[in-house]
């Protein structure tokens, strides 16, 4: 286990966000938090990093908190290089420049290093997004919709990538409103609908347990099961 969530609420004026959620996640696995629009995904993410603070309940680390982190979009300045931008992140986490040229070569941005990121398109730019969040030897790697403005041949790789940081000891945390892309590439799943957890676990388990083929009839029926009890 890397962390634990514990009884979280998070109170805001104008929503929901979080309503005693309870989860963990275990050390070197590929976890998806899915969920709709206004799930609480989000809201869950700015608590690990500790953008926000909780309402209430308890966030415990096993060890040290380290974590690198994707948003969903980064506003780079558009007046620097790819190069240089990773340079000036890099400097932050103490990483070589072998490090950063292995990371832009792998994102596939190295030919593009010496263009200013005012001339990327969405999805170069979200590939640049990614190549920061792979720097460093952070223990949990946390990104926010990483599949946001890649094409099919890149959310491919994206798929590559992560298995590859899996297999060197990182945990992956990502979230998706895409739960056939969560299958596809995680091992464990943490589902949340309107700011609760919907079922959390390994995907084989849950799905074997419900006796479900795949995440979206699980989804499905536990989605019904609670319009149900509520009527």
């Amino acid at each position: 286990m890397i962390v634990e969530g514990k009884a979280l609420v998070k109170k805001y004026s104008e929503n929901q966000g979080l309503q005693d959620v309870t989860f963990s996640l275990n050390e070197g696995r590929i976890i998806a938090l899915a969920g709709g629009n206004g799930a609480g995904k989000s809201t869950l993410i700015r608590l690990l990093i500790g953008e926000e603070k909780q309402s209430s309940g308890e966030i415990c680390w096993a060890g040290e908190r380290s974590i690198s982190y994707m948003p969903d979009d980064i506003n780079f300045p558009t007046a620097l290089t790819a190069a240089e931008i990773l340079q000036l992140l890099a400097g932050l986490k103490k990483v070589s420049a072998a490090e950063r040229e292995k990371v832009l070569k792998r994102v596939g941005l190295w030919e593009y290093r010496k263009q200013k990121v005012s001339q990327f398109s969405k999805g170069m730019r979200q590939r640049l997004n990614l190549a920061q969040s792979l720097l460093g030897d952070e223990r949990l790697i946390v990104l926010d919709e990483p599949t946001n403005g890649l094409d099919l041949l890149w959310i491919a790789e994206l798929k590559t990538i992560l298995q590859e940081q899996k297999q060197i000891g990182r945990t992956i945390l990502f979230s998706t409103h895409l739960l056939s892309f969560a299958e596809e590439l995680a091992d464990d799943v943490l589902l949340l609908y309107e700011g609760k957890v919907l079922l959390e676990g390994s995907i084989h388990t849950v799905l074997d347990q419900a006796k479900c083929n795949h995440l979206e009839e699980l989804f499905m029926k536990k989605v019904g099961l609670t319009k149900n009890r509520n009527v």
